[in-house]
């Protein structure tokens, strides 16, 4: 395998991976939105945690995404 196909290769591969992430960091604020809107219109206590803990999800997806997005730019100046 040359050089070049294994550079294409590394950026397929994190270009997949965070492609992966920006979807579900994208999403969960949706659901994290719908969650707590429940919780006040019901009251129940499961929905007011399950937004809480799909806040710490998004925080760590969204760190995560930052550095693949930083990782792909870098990757592509470099291809």
């Amino acid at each position: 395998m040359n050089n070049l196909l294994a550079a294409r290769s590394q950026m397929g591969m994190s270009l997949a991976f965070h492609i992966i992430l920006a979807v579900i960091g994208v999403s969960l604020p949706l659901m994290m939105t719908i969650a707590e809107w429940r919780w006040r219109k019901t009251g129940d206590p499961a929905y007011l945690l399950l937004a809480k803990r799909w806040a710490k999800g998004t925080t760590i997806l969204f760190g995560i995404g930052a550095i693949s997005g930083i990782i792909l730019s870098l990757e592509l100046g470099l291809l």
